[in-house]
C-alpha cells in the first residue's frame, strides 16, 4: 500500500468550503483532507510527500460533453475553419491541398467552415465542391456539426439523387428546380452521407481516441462524457472505447452515450447493453438524440422567428410524443438518456417528454439530461427539475458565437439570457458545463472562465446577470457533472473514500481576479491516485 501526501500549497475539497492544508492518497482513494498535522497523523509514518510549491488542487475536472473520437479524427482533414478561411475560395484552396496526399479511391474530408464567418454569407454547395473535383467523393462538414455539404461524386456514391425523399430528422436541400444543393440539413440527412464514407481503420479510431484523451488529461480532466458514440464510425466507435478499457489504456474516465438509432439496434441483439459489467476507465451509461438543430444554422427550434429571418423558427426533429417513447425504452433497459435542445420551443418540448415519462412511473432517479440548453426559460428550468432531469450547458458558445447570436440570430434580449446559468444555480438545478468539442475548444477551465466572465470574442459581456461565481462554475465542472452521470458517490469532490481524481493548478481560481483564470496552467492530473499528465 503506498500512500502520498500533497501538501504545501492549497487544495479545495470541493467548490465551496474552505482550502485545507494537504490531502492523502492511499493506492486509488482519498485517505485524508485537512491541516498538515492532522493527516499526517491519520496517515502515519511513512508517507510519501509530494511538494506542491504553492500550487493549488481541485477535484478533476469533468467535461459533459465532448465528441472525442470526431475531435481526434479532424487532425486529419482539411481545416477549413475561419479566420483561415475568409472566403468559399479560400475553403475550396484548403480543400484542393488535401489531395496532394490522398490515396487512391480516398474521400476528400474538410470541417469547420461557417457560413456567416465567410465573405459570401452562404453555405457552400455541390457546384462549388465540384471546382475542386467533379470525380473525387468529397465532404465537408459546418462548424456546428450539424450539416455536412457533399460533391457531385459524394452524392452518387450515397445513391442520393433529386428524387431521393427526406429522411426522418433531416432534410436533403435543394434549390427552385428542385436540384441538389449537396446540403444535408440535420442528422438524418448528414447521416445518408457519412454512412456511406470509407471506414475508418480500427488503428485511425484508436488514434483519435487516445489523442482526445491525452488532451483531456492535460488540461485537467480526469472524466469526459462522449455525447454521441457512433457519430463518425457506427458501433466501431464503442468497440474501440471497450477494448482500450479493457487494456487499461484509458488514462482518463470515459462515459458514453450512444447515437439513438444505434442504441435501437443495438438493444435489439443485446438487451442487456447498459447493464452488463464494464470494466477500467469506459461506462456505457445511454442514448443520444436530437430534438432539434443549431441556432447559427437557423435549425433551433424556436417559439418566435429568428431576428435575421423572419419566416423561420426552425423545426422540431423529434415530437414531444415519439421522444417519450424512446426515452421509456432507453430508461426501460436500464439506460439515460440525452437529448439535444437548443431554442425554447426545443427544450419545451423535451421537458414536456420528460415530465411525461415521470408521471407514468418511470424516471424516478434516471436523470435525463437536456444538452445545451441555449434558451431555456424560468418555467423550462423549474420544469426540468421537477422531472427529475438535468442539463449539460453549452457554455462556451458565449464567447464563441455570443455577438453573431446577439447581432444577427435572437437579437439583444433573448441573447442576453442564453445559457441562463446563473437563474439555473439559484432554482437548483444540478447542471455541467461543456465545450462540445471539436465545435469549440476541449478546455474545461477556459469554460469555466467563460461561464464567470461571459465575455464574448469581441470582449463584450453578454447577459452580465447571468453570470456565475467561479464557485459554481466549478461544482458545475466537478460535483454537478458528477452526479449527471450518477458518480457522485465515488467522485466530484475530495472526500475520504472518494477516488483520488483531481487536478493541480498553478494558480487558486477561486481566489484569483476572474479574468486570470482563462490562463491558468494545468500543472498534474491523476486518476485513480495514478498521475496521467505532469507538466
Amino acid at each position: 500500500m503506498t500512500t502520498t501526501i500533497l501538501a504545501n500549497g492549497i487544495v479545495r475539497p470541493d467548490a465551496f468550503c474552505p482550502p485545507v492544508e494537504a490531502v492523502a492518497i492511499t493506492d486509488d482513494r482519498i485517505l485524508a483532507v485537512g491541516s498538515l498535522d492532522e493527516v499526517a497523523s491519520i496517515v502515519g509514518r511513512g508517507a510519501h510527500v509530494h511538494d506542491l510549491d504553492g500550487a493549488t488542487v481541485i477535484p478533476g475536472l469533468v467535461e459533459s460533453h465532448v465528441h472525442p473520437i470526431f475531435y481526434g479524427l479532424t487532425r486529419n482533414w482539411a481545416d477549413c475553419r475561419s479566420p483561415r478561411n475568409r472566403s468559399i475560395a479560400e475553403v475550396l484552396n484548403t480543400l484542393r491541398a488535401q489531395m496532394e496526399a490522398l490515396c487512391p479511391g480516398g474521400w476528400i474530408r474538410g470541417w469547420g467552415y461557417d457560413d456567416t464567418l465567410l465573405t459570401e454569407k452562404r453555405h457552400l454547395t455541390r457546384d462549388d465542391l465540384d471546382k475542386v473535383s467533379a470525380s473525387i467523393p468529397i465532404v465537408i462538414s459546418h462548424i456546428s456539426g450539424h450539416f455536412v455539404v457533399a460533391n457531385s461524386a459524394a452524392l452518387d456514391l450515397a445513391g442520393v439523387h433529386d428524387e431521393t425523399p427526406d429522411p426522418a430528422e433531416g432534410h436533403i436541400m435543394r434549390d427552385s428546380t428542385g436540384r441538389l444543393t449537396g446540403l444535408m440539413w440535420e442528422i438524418g440527412a448528414v447521416h445518408l452521407i457519412l454512412d456511406k464514407f470509407p471506414a475508418v481503420s480500427t488503428s485511425q479510431l484508436e488514434e483519435a481516441a487516445r489523442y482526445a484523451v491525452s488532451q483531456a488529461a492535460s488540461r485537467g480532466m480526469t472524466s469526459i462524457h462522449d455525447l454521441g458514440i457512433g457519430l463518425m464510425a457506427g458501433a466501431a466507435e464503442l468497440a474501440i472505447w471497450q477494448s482500450l478499457a479493457e487494456s487499461e489504456r484509458l488514462p482518463v474516465r470515459v462515459t458514453g452515450y450512444l447515437r439513438g438509432d444505434l442504441a435501437t439496434e443495438m438493444l435489439a441483439l443485446t438487451p442487456d447493453l447498459f447493464t452488463r459489467e464494464q470494466s477500467g476507465n469506459f461506462r456505457l451509461a445511454g442514448a443520444k438524440y436530437w430534438a432539434d438543430g443549431s441556432i447559427q444554422g437557423l435549425s433551433a427550434a424556436l417559439l418566435q422567428p429568428y431576428s435575421c429571418a423572419d419566416d423561420t423558427c426552425g423545426e422540431l426533429l423529434i415530437d414531444s410524443e415519439r421522444l417519450v417513447h424512446l426515452v421509456q425504452a432507453i430508461e426501460s433497459a436500464g439506460g439515460q438518456c440525452a437529448v439535444h435542445a437548443n431554442g425554447d420551443r426545443a427544450i419545451r418540448s423535451v421537458v414536456d417528454a420528460f415530465a411525461e415519462v415521470r408521471s407514468s412511473g418511470g424516471g424516478q432517479d434516471a436523470r435525463h439530461r437536456i444538452e445545451h440548453l441555449q434558451m431555456a426559460g424560468p418555467r423550462d428550468i423549474e420544469d426540468l427539475i421537477a422531472a427529475g432531469g438535468t442539463a449539460s450547458v453549452f457554455a462556451n458558445h458565449i464567447y464563441y458565437w455570443g455577438d453573431r447570436h446577439r447581432d444577427l440570430f435572437i437579437g439583444v434580449e433573448r441573447a442576453a439570457r442564453m445559457n441562463p446559468l446563473a437563474e439555473a444555480s439559484a432554482k437548483g438545478l444540478h447542471f455541467g458545463l461543456h465545450s462540445d468539442c471539436p465545435i469549440t475548444p476541449m478546455d474545461s477551465l477556459r469554460t469555466l472562465w467563460t461561464a464567470v466572465t461571459r465575455e464574448t470574442s469581441s470582449g463584450k459581456t453578454l447577459g452580465e446577470e447571468q453570470r456565475l461565481t467561479p464557485g459554481q462554475a466549478l461544482h458545475a465542472l466537478t460535483s454537478d457533472s458528477a452526479w449527471l452521470s450518477g458518480d457522485e458517490e465515488t467522485r466530484g469532490v475530495l472526500r475520504p473514500g472518494k477516488v483520488a481524481d483531481l487536478a493541480v493548478l498553478d494558480r487558486d481560481i477561486l481566489s484569483v481576479d476572474p479574468a486570470a483564470i482563462r490562463d491558468t496552467a494545468v500543472l498534474g492530473t491523476m486518476v485513480g491516485g495514478t498521475w496521467v499528465y505532469q507538466a
